[in-house]
């Protein structure tokens, strides 16, 4: 903690302070550099690299078993037609916007992942839906459902699309984090980092989507419909 070279009372640890407020002596450059060096320091070892990957991993693997959960739900014979409908949809209007489409939508469901608060319970809603997908296919086409799960784990796109989700999950939650215990000012240095996920998430995600676009075209050409 510094002190006013003046009056000797406590500078507050804020780096806009210019001004001692006991004396209101200029405070030097070199004090609110470092309590600005402090502030910056403390915050960094809040969440270090390490940290930040093994809460990462974690949410991969809620976010898989979220997409398995689904898989093994129970559903009827007429919601399994209507989601079946609506996929056949999708279907459709891939076949006419291609990687823009699966981009698209999968960055939209990424952004609202870092939300913080909210971001993971929409994420994992998301995921569940994705699974529930795979139990309507599995019902209407008398397909194993865990068997079309692993169809898709095996996919390099969806993989891609796990560590997107689980990276701007895990985001959210370090930005709640930071929210509740150091207010705007956490906020703002954790937005820095928010920036650099999405930047990545967007990248996966483009590369997912033009991998996914691959297969799906070759599976056309194999067996066209």
């Amino acid at each position: 903690m510094p002190y006013c070279i003046r009056c000797g009372a406590k500078i507050p640890e804020d780096e806009k302070a210019r001004f001692c407020p006991n004396c209101g002596a200029p405070l030097p450059q070199e004090a609110r550099q470092s309590m600005a060096e402090k502030r910056k320091k403390e915050l960094t070892c809040v969440a270090p690299l390490k940290r930040r990957l093994i809460l990462a991993s974690f949410m991969a693997l809620l976010c898989i078993f979220a997409t398995c959960l689904g898989t093994l739900a129970k559903i009827e014979d007429k919601e399994a037609q209507d989601i079946i409908g609506d996929f056949n949809e999708i279907e459709n209007i891939l076949q006419k916007a291609g990687i823009q489409f699966i981009f698209g939508n999968n960055m939209m469901y990424c952004l609202a992942m870092f939300i913080p608060f909210v971001g993971p319970v929409g994420g994992f809603y998301v995921l569940y839906s994705t699974g529930r997908v795979l139990a309507a296919l599995s019902q209407v086409q008398g397909y194993n459902p865990l068997f079309l799960f692993l169809m898709v784990m095996v996919c390099p796109h969806a993989w891609l699309e796990y560590i997107s989700y689980s990276l701007a999950i895990s985001e959210s939650v370090w930005l709640s984090f930071f929210i509740i215990k150091y207010r705007y000012r956490g906020l703002r240095f954790e937005v820095a980092n928010a920036v650099k996920y999405i930047s990545l998430c967007a990248v996966l995600l483009l590369a997912g989507a033009i991998i996914e676009m691959i297969l799906i075209t070759s599976a056309s050409e194999i067996a066209p419909i």
